[in-house]
């Protein structure tokens, strides 16, 4: 025997009696319409495994399809997610424009009647240490500040004053609490003058010199500038009495309550020239 055929004896014996098998089966089955026992049995075994695997295939290419469906919509919910959080910042970043430009807008309008030249500022910064000492404006020096300039919210009452530092594009404003904040003012109804300075610890302030024996100034009455300290035009609304006491001492203990409301302190303008001047 060739070795060739020696060497692949097992296969060829295999591979015939596969043949001789075959050749078996297909003589097994019947030419007519009934089928065999064998056909029947293959069927029966066959059958549910080849349905439960079709099944199984179409579940998980079902499966398969949903996962990528939900995917893809997660990836569009993010997206619409991301652009929703962006229009919601750019209409808030609007809005606040807007409000900021119609509040300068109502200032100007209203700090004409006080018919002197004056210069719009935003509120920047404030003192970290003392909240009721100092601000920081975006206006400065090439703006035309200059120190001991008045300043006045946007209903034109008092705030306070430019002090130094100043650069060219800020400055900042020594507020009416201010400890050495000092005003000339008077009561609006009644002639009666005093020195109003400022408590930084209360945010509120102090109308001294008023003698003990003056039972003229009441609770609740408005201070106004006299303009005797030749900083502050007088006329401006710088304060309401809280309480008068007297302590037996020769000059009475006045509490003031500043007007200007520093929660709603983020427009100021600033007193550039004297009266008979505007913008």
């Amino acid at each position: 025997m060739p070795r060739f055929l020696k060497e692949r004896k097992n296969a060829l014996v295999l591979a015939g009696l596969m043949f001789a098998q075959t050749i078996l089966l297909s003589l097994q089955i019947p030419l007519g319409e009934e089928a065999s026992f064998f056909e029947r049995t293959a069927f029966a075994v066959l059958a549910p495994i080849q349905n439960g695997i079709r099944s199984l295939l179409r579940g998980g290419g079902d499966i398969w399809n949903r996962y990528v469906y939900l995917r893809r919509v997660e990836a569009q919910n993010r997206s619409y997610r991301d652009e929703l959080f962006r229009l919601r910042q750019e209409n808030t970043l609007l809005r606040n424009g807007l409000d900021r430009l119609e509040n300068r807008a109502a200032a100007a309008a209203f700090l004409r009647g006080l018919r002197r030249a004056f210069v719009l500022a935003d509120v920047i910064g404030i003192d970290a240490a003392n909240p009721y000492k100092s601000i920081i404006i975006d206006r400065g020096s090439r703006h035309g500040l200059r120190n001991q300039m008045p300043v006045v919210d946007a209903q034109g009452r008092l705030v306070g004053r430019i002090i130094a530092p100043i650069s060219a594009g800020e400055a900042t404003v020594q507020l009416v609490t201010d400890t050495l904040s000092a005003i000339g003012v008077r009561g609006e109804e009644h002639p009666v003058s005093g020195i109003l300075i400022g408590d930084p610890v209360t945010g509120r302030g102090w109308l001294t010199y008023v003698p003990a024996s003056d039972e003229s100034l009441v609770e609740n009455e408005a201070l106004t500038t006299t303009g005797f300290d030749r900083v502050f035009p007088p006329g401006l609304r710088a304060g309401t009495i809280i309480s008068v006491q007297t302590d037996g001492s020769l000059f009475k203990k006045i509490a003031i309550r500043p007007a200007f409301d520093f929660r709603d302190l983020s427009i100021v303008a600033v007193l550039t020239g004297p009266v008979g001047e505007n913008e």
